[in-house]
């Protein structure tokens, strides 16, 4: 396989390893560069020849989005793949990427054989990589591509892109109904623990989702506990917290870890959850959001 020189960029270390760990035991040839924001990218890419463009949407300086605007406006980088990885799912973030020329696009958290799916299918369209060469590095198949994620597919594989849009609506985060159902769910272990000091949602990179109530909360990490729906996520799993100021109307979808999982009841049957979570993410309007709803629960 070609060696190629491959940017990943976001400011998020967690984010970033478990980038380069992926793309160091599918791609052992090629050479891995890293940024913290879009302007070290910038200058990355100024000085050198990238062939593959791995980004966060988010980031302090310049933001993905700024970066790629740029790099489609450079004669060498008209091209190159760019693929676009953030926790924004909404619709029209999709549609403001692939205007501004992404490759393809992919919602945190994601798992590794969706992430390798789409990068071997960018290897594939961009460098002459035959498919069974692109799938050898993946046991799952090629997702959703982006003009399916923007409407035009009717395939099955685009439920989880629908999926990923609902669960980062902002709307439906804060509709009351929802949070009286989570509080009425785990009115039994805020009876007997610490009171409860809000709902959270929580997304896995397993797929999973869980409205969670929130026991302590600071700017490192956070405590709850959720109800059980189906799988458990595993420790040290990639998830986002989404974060609702509700006066500005605005969501902080914060990147994080799994740190600590228990079950609270004393049987392998357990349907309340407690849940550790620490955050990555170091994006200052992200923990200036994070900051102010800390202020109003504790």
């Amino acid at each position: 396989m070609k060696a190629l020189n491959v940017l990943v960029v976001d400011d998020a270390a967690f984010i970033r390893d478990l980038i380069k760990k992926a793309m160091r035991d599918n791609y052992p040839s090629f050479k891995i560069h890293e940024a913290i924001d879009g302007r070290k990218a910038q200058s990355i890419l100024k000085s050198n020849s990238i062939d593959l463009v791995l980004c966060d949407w988010e980031m302090p300086e310049m933001s993905g989005l700024e970066l790629i605007t740029w790099m489609r406006s450079e004669e060498r980088y008209t091209k190159t793949p760019f693929m676009m990885i953030t926790s924004r799912g909404e619709r029209d973030h999709v549609i403001k990427a692939v205007t501004a020329g992404v490759s393809d696009y992919i919602g945190k958290p994601f798992t590794r054989d969706n992430f390798l799916g789409k990068v071997n299918k960018l290897l594939a369209k961009h460098y002459g990589l035959s498919s069974k060469e692109a799938q050898q590095a993946s046991s799952q198949p090629l997702d959703a591509s982006v003009s399916a994620l923007t409407g035009g597919g009717s395939s099955s594989s685009t439920k989880p892109a629908a999926k990923v849009e609902s669960q980062s609506s902002a709307s439906a985060l804060m509709a009351n109904p929802l949070v009286a159902k989570a509080e009425q769910a785990t009115k039994p272990v805020a009876k007997s623990g610490p009171k409860a000091k809000g709902i959270a949602e929580l997304r896995f990179g397993s797929g999973g989702t869980a409205k969670c109530v929130i026991k302590d909360i600071n700017l490192q990490e956070m405590s709850g506990v959720f109800k059980r729906e189906g799988d458990i996520p595993q420790l040290l799993e990639q998830a986002v917290l989404d974060i609702v100021d509700q006066d500005a109307g605005q969501v902080a979808r914060i990147n994080c870890y799994i740190r600590m999982l228990q079950a609270v009841e004393n049987s392998a049957d357990a349907t309340t959850i407690k849940i550790v979570i620490r955050y990555v993410d170091d994006d200052p309007e992200k923990l200036d959001t994070l900051s102010r709803f800390i202020a109003k629960v504790r």
